[in-house]
């Protein structure tokens, strides 16, 4: 019988914070998290930033846009392409296209966090122009 210590132990940092298509844990240890997220078009992870660990993005399907603040910049990810946002930098990935999107996120090393920056529901950012 699970009781209210063991909800709050399977919360997950970003659970509350925003909704996307998926979020899978595939892998996990106090150090390293791997996931893997789908976005619906227009969907995005919204400003956020982790303290003690890198985020290292992957697309397995569609088109990523990471956002990145100080310095501002957009990397856009292909199928098989990959992007490191550094520890403490404030980023945001978005799906651009008019199909789902699904990347992997490998954070770590470190202690993981999800520290919200800016409005989780609507974030203000600057869309990519396609190409």
């Amino acid at each position: 019988m699970e009781n209210a210590d063991d909800k709050a132990a399977d919360l997950r940092p970003w659970q509350g914070q925003f909704e996307v298509n998926n979020v899978t844990v595939v892998a996990e240890t106090p150090e390293l998290r791997v996931l893997e997220l789908t976005l619906d078009p227009g969907e995005c992870v919204p400003w956020h930033a982790h303290p003690s660990n890198a985020d290292i993005f992957y697309c397995i399907e569609g088109v990523i846009d990471v956002h990145e603040k100080m310095p501002e910049t957009v990397v856009r990810l292909d199928v098989g392409a990959t992007h490191t946002v550094p520890e403490r930098r404030a980023h945001l990935v978005h799906n651009p296209s008019g199909v789902r999107a699904r990347f992997l996120n490998i954070q770590g090393p470190g202690a993981y966090d999800y520290l919200p920056i800016g409005d989780q529901v609507q974030p203000e950012f600057t869309p990519k122009a396609a190409t």
